[in-house]
């Protein structure tokens, strides 16, 4: 009888939510009058706007419900592990993922955790998840992870163009179709630093050189460990694919250049042809929906299985970064879905099925959406912004929504419209 540990485990199905809203950044940083070359750098074309009767639950679970729809009643009953990665959370003792676990109707035999770690929770619920399964006695036992944050935007900053929001859920298992994780082949950088803090629901501060400078000195460390842990990997060969946390797509250049720089590899024309060939179908998804923290690593490996350049049998080395700050580079294996037509277009169809809101539109739903939505001991979301929007009946099917907060508690109601 074959082992359980000898099987590879890792991601057997994905899917993105990434709200129902977005904006044009460019018309952002026009409104605020903000410098147009530094704007452009950025390589964000649209970003995801959270509506007042949006949370990190209702993401959450948006993400995951078509995914528990395609593996049907007996195959949800295998899931035994719930992981939910964000800095969103809404307790500070209650896990995120009770909320999402009940909403979701999973099993009472599911456990479920909250993992935080900002930006590198999400990847690193994934790894737990391939970490945890083999132990399982069950041979269908499958894990549940989503990467979700619905951070508020930093109005009226230069950060505000790269903020965005999502969630991207994952069905974890053995013999994945999409990606195999090679165990053994990750390597690290972690240290303290104060690039981003979060002291209250209301205060993001946010150090933006010393994230960037700690995010490439993240990926350069990562990578040395990691091709010190596999016997001297070379950045050029090594893999197939490149795929990197994505706080915005212009950094992800700046730290491609940075890194194949730091190996020797210097010339213009060979890190151009290289971001091309390895990376840029990665960052297509983020260029329009901005920086969705703990699930950006995720939707940047889905935009590369939807891009019709990913096929099976190929190499994938991801790179997930987190503020504070942690960071990992790992070897991945695509699995015999890969390159095969997205389940209902994919994030692909989830993105394009936004509204897109004017400036004037986006402001009012900002505004609204403003409150904080932990710690507040009592929250009507306003819709009247959205019934001056017309937004209801923007996307087809049910989609869960903040009712409501009353002392403390938190009520959900699924809607097929807003208004």
């Amino acid at each position: 009888m074959k082992s359980l540990t000898a099987r590879r485990w890792g991601i057997d199905d994905l899917h993105a939510y990434c709200g129902i809203a977005c904006v044009d950044v460019h018309e952002t940083a026009a409104a605020r009058q903000f410098d147009a070359v530094r704007a452009a750098r950025l390589e964000v074309l649209r970003k995801t706007v959270a509506l007042p009767c949006e949370d990190a639950v209702t993401y959450a679970v948006n993400a995951a419900r078509p995914l528990l729809d395609r593996l049907g009643p007996d195959g949800t009953q295998d899931i035994e592990l719930l992981i939910v990665g964000t800095e969103s959370g809404v307790d500070y003792s209650k896990s995120l993922a009770s909320w999402v676990h009940a909403l979701l109707g999973l099993s009472r035999r599911c456990r479920f955790i909250e993992v935080k770690q900002a930006c590198y929770a999400g990847f690193a619920g994934i790894q737990f998840a391939t970490s945890q399964l083999p132990r399982s006695r069950r041979p269908g036992a499958r894990a549940l992870v989503i990467g979700v944050d619905v951070p508020p935007p930093i109005r009226h900053t230069f950060e505000e163009l790269s903020t965005g929001a999502g969630a991207v859920a994952a069905l974890v298992g053995p013999e994945p179709r999409l990606l195999a994780l090679e165990p053994g082949t990750s390597g690290y950088h972690c240290f303290d630093v104060s690039d981003l803090r979060v002291p209250s629901p209301a205060e993001h501060l946010l150090d933006p050189d010393a994230s960037l400078l700690s995010y490439v000195e993240c990926l350069k460390g990562a990578f040395r460990d990691y091709a010190e842990r596999c016997g001297g990997a070379d950045v050029m060969t090594a893999v197939d694919h490149l795929v990197f946390h994505t706080p915005f797509p212009g950094a992800v250049r700046g730290a491609h250049r940075a890194l194949l720089r730091s190996f020797g590899h210097r010339s213009p024309q060979v890190v151009a042809q290289d971001f091309d060939a390895r990376i840029e179908p990665s960052v297509r998804y983020p260029a329009l929906s901005a920086n969705l923290y703990a699930g950006t690593t995720l939707l940047a490996l889905m935009s590369l299985l939807e891009s019709g350049r990913a096929f099976p049998g190929q190499r994938v080395g991801i790179f997930s970064y987190g503020s504070g700050c942690a960071a990992e580079f790992c070897d991945a294996v695509l699995g015999p879905g890969a390159g095969e037509p997205a389940p209902e277009g994919g994030a692909h169809a989830v993105l394009e099925t936004r509204t897109r809101l004017d400036q004037a539109r986006y402001d009012k739903v900002a505004d609204a959406a403003q409150t904080p939505r932990s710690g507040v001991r009592d929250y009507t979301p306003d819709l009247t912004a959205l019934r001056e929007l017309a937004l209801a009946g923007t996307r087809r099917g049910e989609l869960l929504m903040l009712s409501g907060i009353h002392a403390h508690r938190r009520d959900y109601a699924m809607v097929k419209e807003l208004v």
